[in-house]
């Protein structure tokens, strides 16, 4: 049988195993640290404590809105730019991030300040619950900024290709928060309730600190430029913002839903379990939007790149191992009620019983949810914001409200906790519905919602093996795919010249010959030119500046020689660290 280029996942594995594990780690680290956080608060301050906990958490949903709108909506909109290889459009995105931050950060402080009072009327609660969520609160607002702010490095790390130094940002600020809150609730300092919210303000805005100076000091293109006319540019970071600000802005609306709904049937009793419901959701849910989160600059960058077939490829990834981590997750909620009643302090008798139910009910949710948060994440990325803000607002209001009014009246707390997987199931099928509405009208659409109509002609994907052999046969073999794309002899002599030399060169300098690697090419016909993109996982190599460093080296004379001759009939060549690894374009 003839050989044929054909291309794997190595690559795509690669990056999309470096991405998710920082990102699974990232969530599951502000998860669990907000969860111990809980944990402790119930400790030191019992039921009371943990139902003013769940009174004040809207308040903190709201600024995580803010900041995931400009942080997230911004990177979202660079990876774009990356992938079009605009970096001064990309500086642009980030500066105007900024600077957005800036202003948000001194608006919202004075006005949280000045209606506090009609704010903690809003939230609801009574006596000592009332005057720790009283405690709380103010201390939040004040240390409100480095929420706010802590959004832009982990974020655009991940755009630099660094998304382990956004997840030890993670790690950083949840290590520091619960062992501040330790500590400053604590008989050593005694803070109570105050306690908890400056050591949450304290950890978020010392963690931001040095984010930014990671940004800024250890990135190769971040950087603050001066601002040209900003309206556009503002428009596309709230647009891509615009669902994760809906997802937590619609949480904030879901849990004063559920706690008034509580205390309007007279279960009050059941606050302490919400607290639990809530954290164990945030924790399972992180992870879930760990994995999503991990396909955002992947898929951004491809997008850009218009390489739909490896958008679907890492789509594929992304749902096999959230499937997997997910289904396990939900066993062990089930399987375990009474262990989580015991780590919160929960002690009530009828609270202890009515976990058993409530987590049984966000178990089955996390089924629905976790395709509901896919898709959410993808059409977001995929510029499609409007399904994006459909599937949030579907499971967090449009289902959940009616469902969690009607059920808690005719089944009381029971009722509430079977809504939250009703409006998950309601929302994953609405969304499979619209989706096939949308395809029937523009046929050309797959399944992942790209254009189908644009791919395949004038254009191959395909990996190579890191062997001299291999490399020979990718230079030989592309002469089939020039000539039946109607590139002339010229340009495929230069296509096979620069696979050849270009290849050579890099499993020579970057890669460790004694493992088995590959190098991902692809080749598209762009009217008269023709682009190459060189991808590899091996330490980061520039064949430009290793030409331009070596050129005049007698000794190097025939390492760069190959290069030399691309570099003199290549229209333009550039090299990137694109997710951290190297990138190498070449067009004809």
């Amino acid at each position: 049988m003839e050989r044929e280029l054909k291309r794997n996942n190595f690559f795509l594995k690669t990056v999309y195993g470096k991405y998710v594990i920082a990102s699974v780690l990232s969530m599951l680290a502000a998860s669990m640290g907000g969860m111990i956080d809980t944990v402790i608060v119930g400790r030191f301050l019992g039921e009371t404590g943990l139902a003013a906990m769940s009174l004040v958490s809207p308040v903190y949903l709201f600024y995580y809105t803010i900041g995931a709108v400009i942080g997230m909506g911004g990177s979202i909109a660079a990876n774009l730019y990356i992938g079009k290889n605009d970096y001064e459009a990309y500086r642009q995105v980030f500066s105007l991030s900024f600077w957005m931050t800036a202003v948000v950060c001194v608006v919202t402080t004075s006005a949280a300040l000045l209606f506090i009072e009609p704010l903690l009327s809003l939230l609801g609660g009574e006596g000592l619950v009332k005057e720790y969520a009283a405690d709380y609160l103010f201390w939040y607002i004040i240390g409100g900024s480095g929420t706010l702010f802590i959004y832009l490095p982990l974020n655009f790390l991940k755009c630099e290709g660094k998304p382990e130094d956004s997840s030890l940002l993670f790690l950083m600020s949840s290590g520091l928060n619960v062992a501040l809150t330790w500590l400053f609730m604590s008989p050593v300092c005694g803070m109570g309730m105050k306690g908890a919210s400056i050591a949450t303000g304290l950890s978020m805005s010392l963690t931001a600190l040095i984010g930014l100076y990671l940004l800024f000091c250890r990135t190769c293109n971040i950087r603050l430029v001066k601002m040209r006319p900003t309206v556009r540019i503002m428009g596309e970071i709230l647009v891509c913002g615009s669902p994760n600000g809906c997802n937590n802005l619609l949480n904030a609306l879901k849990i004063l839903l559920i706690n008034g709904m509580l205390l309007r049937i007279g279960a009050a009793v059941y606050l302490p379990v919400f607290s639990l419901v809530k954290s164990v959701s945030d924790l399972v849910t992180g992870v879930i939007v760990g994995v999503a989160s991990a396909l955002m600059p992947i898929v951004g960058v491809f997008l850009g790149e218009k390489d739909a077939g490896s958008i679907r490829r890492v789509c594929q990834r992304a749902m096999g191992l959230g499937g997997i981590l997910t289904v396990g997750l939900s066993f062990l909620i089930a399987l375990f009620p009474q262990m989580l009643c015991f780590l919160f302090n929960i002690t009530e008798s009828s609270a202890r019983e009515g976990s058993r139910g409530a987590m049984i009910c966000l178990a089955v949710s996390f089924l629905f949810a976790f395709p509901n948060l896919m898709m959410s994440g993808y059409f977001n990325t995929i510029r499609r914001s409007m399904l994006s803000n459909l599937i949030l607002s579907l499971r967090l209001f449009i289902y959940l409200g009616p469902a969690v009014v009607l059920l808690g009246f005719f089944a009381g707390a029971k009722g509430i906790w079977a809504s939250l997987a009703a409006a998950d199931m309601l929302t994953l099928g609405t969304v499979l519905l619209v989706v096939k509405a949308i395809r029937r009208r523009s046929p050309c659409l797959d399944g992942y919602l790209l254009d189908t109509s644009i791919e395949g002609e004038g254009e191959i994907s395909f990996s190579v093996r890191n062997t001299v052999e291999d490399i020979m046969f990718a230079s030989n073999k592309i002469t089939d795919f020039c000539e039946s794309s109607g590139i002339g002899v010229k340009k495929t002599m230069q296509v096979s010249l620069a696979i050849e030399e270009m290849l050579t060169v890099i499993i020579t300098y970057c890669m460790d010959r004694e493992k088995e690697q590959f190098i991902d090419i692809r080749i598209v016909k762009m009217g008269e030119d023709v682009l190459l993109r060189i991808r590899n996982s091996g330490k980061i190599f520039d064949p430009v500046s290793f030409y331009e460093e070596n050129r005049e080296c007698e000794e190097m004379a025939d390492q760069v020689l190959g290069i030399k001759m691309i570099a003199g009939t290549a229209k333009k060549i550039e090299f990137r660290e694109t997710f951290g690894m190297n990138n190498l374009l070449i067009q004809f």
